[in-house]
């Protein structure tokens, strides 16, 4: 079994399908069993790396990982005693490594300078193994296999080969020119250096006989220029400016492709492949920022809606994909997660967003290409989704092997009720209503539009039967909604954050709405950082449980954008400001997928939660996303309009500036400014609009529910 590696302390690049999570220093312990590597399509390629100078491990400076698909390591030397005899003091060499993600390898470049006051001979030294074992094998959700590595070494380089379960070949090359390579796994170096004397080397990883590229742009300079590429948010905070970088540069950083079509990757290590849920939320929260990628995510995850009633997969007929997984286990059936389909939401969460593709880039092109997909998403909602025919979306895990819950909480242990007890199956998510209300209304606008008004009623009066449906989980002497109802109907009477995503459905009336936002800021359930999954008082709490007391950025987000759909502005901001001041403690200014749910009365920081992935697609998306719900931007971009409402900034900040934001055909700049003498209102100071576009300010009011 693999020993439990903290997230937070390692290092990631990536660059398309293929990426590298190495420990802090950059290393890949070669003596442990660990879940780090260099990765290809769920494959480990590279498990072992570490570098030696004299026989010794450098010791570490500065590590740097910002520009997403590259790193950037500084060391200098321990005390060494070398060949002759001679000892060389500590901080003589600085030695530094530029690590650098390609598609299918990975480059090290690395530069040894000497300022020692005489000639230094001394040997440097890299370890690598490789093991080419499954993602899934390496979190022990695969029975493992032994696989025969091939290891040869000659002249310059080392290669390590091996046959998979499938039959397929895989091979991982490292060449080092100048080196020597050794069969037990070694490439050395004898370098020999005068006063302020440098030699640098590049070792080139190649994954499958991968090409190697002629030259290498800087990473920094392509991290700038994919930024340029989209609207542009400049700011009178430095600490604000970073942390949105960093959260659209880990978006960039975690941009897959697959059939030549991007989406988001959930998340490093363990879930860096597509995922209905995960990749549909991203797209939603970062909408404005990249709207192609949304289109490209819904195309995907359509060719790939369930076709038939397979237990073994969850699948049925029109259901959104859950994850898919490649590699050898896929490619042989030896395991369900290889095109899985158990997820209650992944399907009306895709119809959410096709709806707001379509508010956005003002074209119902797509919404006509995926007009069969359409269809088959609404009748599992209504035929499939529905187990027992009473209006709510259920689940039940048919699978040997598949998730026993499947709402974002799945976790075996995620929905629970009062005692603590996890609820029995068919399961009721109360946010899964909710998203197919949301659906349901928004695409019954788009089929008005296109004409088909019979159809759009039908989807209005299906939507308002699940809202009715809905009074069900509403426990009136708590006042607050159950996150689920169990097998016999019955709510959990727990305190969870998942009543939080009605809001940002337009789910449930205004006095509703406001008895939402008080159960989830009251003490309990806000940490002062976020609010947590579960509330402190709940007899499941546990502040580092995955689904039960801890804190997830997404979850809050959601919560916190239907805050501003009701009008609860001082509660939006609180939660918008706490995630910040969050972000501003984890290392590179980066929120993690999730953080323990401590209180922040009890310490200064957010305690980390140890195997969070970091990056996480929809934690990156979460602080985006406030923003665009802060500055009150609603588009509809169907009518040429974009209508701002109650602009407002987060407490940092008195001066916003967002710059070629795209609202249909049109371009649009925007200047939001605070008002001097009235520092908790925000103005809109400037618009330029480029092409043919309403910018609509509107002072008050709030979606109808």
């Amino acid at each position: 079994m693999s020993e439990l590696v903290d997230l937070s302390e390692t290092t990631v690049v990536k660059a398309g399908n293929c990426f590298c999570v190495a420990l802090r220093d950059g290393r890949l312990p070669l003596a442990d069993d660990h879940p780090l590597g260099v990765y290809l399509d769920d494959c480990r390629y590279l498990r072992g790396h570490e570098l030696r100078l004299g026989g010794r491990p450098p010791r570490l400076l500065v590590a740097s990982d910002a520009a997403g698909t590259g790193a950037v390591f500084e060391f200098t030397n321990p005390d060494l005693v070398l060949a002759g005899g001679d000892e060389l003091p500590l901080q003589s060499l600085r030695l530094r490594v530029e690590r650098r993600m390609l598609a299918g390898a990975m480059l090290d470049r690395i530069t040894l300078r000497s300022h020692a006051r005489e000639q230094v001979e001394l040997e440097l030294e890299l370890r690598v193994d490789a093991d080419f074992r499954p993602m899934l094998e390496v979190r022990d959700l695969a029975k493992p296999a032994a696989r025969d590595v091939r290891r040869a070494a000659r002249g310059d380089t080392l290669t390590f080969q091996a046959i998979g379960l499938d039959g397929l070949e895989r091979s991982t090359t490292v060449t080092c020119p100048g080196a020597v390579a050794e069969d037990d796994g070694r490439l050395r170096v004898a370098a020999s250096l005068g006063p302020g004397e440098a030699r640098t080397l590049e070792v080139h990883f190649e994954l499958d006989g991968a090409d190697r590229p002629a030259s290498t742009p800087d990473a920094g300079a392509e991290a700038d220029a994919w930024l340029a590429d989209r609207p542009r948010v400049e700011v009178d905070d430095q600490l604000f400016d970073r942390v949105l970088r960093r959260s659209l540069l880990d978006l960039r950083l975690l941009t897959s492709e697959l059939d030549g079509r991007r989406y988001y990757a959930a998340g490093t290590p363990w879930y860096a492949t597509l995922f209905g849920r995960d990749s549909i939320i991203t797209a939603l929260e970062v909408l404005p920022f990249d709207p192609p990628i949304a289109e490209e995510t819904l195309r995907l995850l359509a060719e790939r809606l369930g076709t038939r009633v397979d237990d073994e997969h969850d699948e049925e007929p029109g259901k959104v994909l859950h994850e898919l997984r490649r590699g050898e286990l896929a490619a042989l059936g030896l395991t369900p997660f290889a095109r899985y389909y158990g997820t209650v939401d992944a399907t009306p969460l895709f119809l959410c967003l096709l709806c707001e593709h379509a508010d956005w880039t003002g074209s119902l092109d797509l919404f006509h290409e995926l007009r069969t997909e359409v269809g088959d998403a609404l009748r599992w909602l209504d035929e499939f989704g529905d187990l027992d025919g009473d209006g709510l979306l259920e689940y039940r895990c048919r699978s040997s092997s598949g998730l026993v819950n499947q709402g974002w909480k799945d976790s075996w242990d995620g929905i629970v009720d009062e005692h603590g007890v996890p609820l029995e199956a068919p399961i009721a998510l109360v946010e899964a209503q909710g998203y197919a209300i949301r659906a349901k209304r928004h695409l019954a606008r788009l089929f008005e539009l296109d004409g088909n008004t019979a159809r759009a009623q039908e989807l209005r009066n299906s939507a308002a039967g699940i809202a009715r449906a809905l009074e069900r989980f509403w426990l009136a002497d708590l006042g607050f909604y159950a996150m689920a109802l169990d097998a016999e109907k019955r709510p959990s009477r727990a305190l969870a954050s998942n009543q939080g995503h009605l809001l940002w459905a337009g789910a449930v009336p205004a006095e509703r709405a406001a008895a939402i936002r008080d159960a989830l800021m009251a003490d309990g359930a806000y940490s002062g950082w976020g609010t947590r999954t579960l509330a402190a008082d709940e007899r499941a709490f546990n502040p580092v449980g995955y689904h039960t007391g801890s804190v997830w950025p997404h979850d809050n987000a959601v919560f916190a954008a239907g805050l501003r759909t009701y009008g609860f502005d001082e509660a939006f901001l609180r939660v918008f400001d706490g995630l910040l001041e969050a972000a501003t403690s984890f290392a590179a200014y980066r929120l993690p997928e999730l953080f323990a749910g401590f209180s922040r009365s009890d310490y200064e920081d957010p305690v980390p939660y140890p195997v969070a992935c970091s990056p996480q697609a929809w934690a990156a998306g979460a602080l985006p996303s406030l923003l665009i719900a802060g500055l009150g931007l609603t588009p509809d971009a169907l009518q040429r309009t974009l209508r701002i409402r109650r602009p407002m900034l987060p407490r940092h900040l008195s001066r916003l500036a967002l710059h070629g934001l795209r609202v249909g055909a049109a371009s649009v700049d925007l200047l939001f400014e605070r008002v001097t003498g009235r520092p908790d209102r925000v103005a809109l100071t400037d618009v330029h609009i480029d092409g043919d576009l309403e910018v609509a300010l509107e002072a008050g009011g709030r979606a109808a529910a």
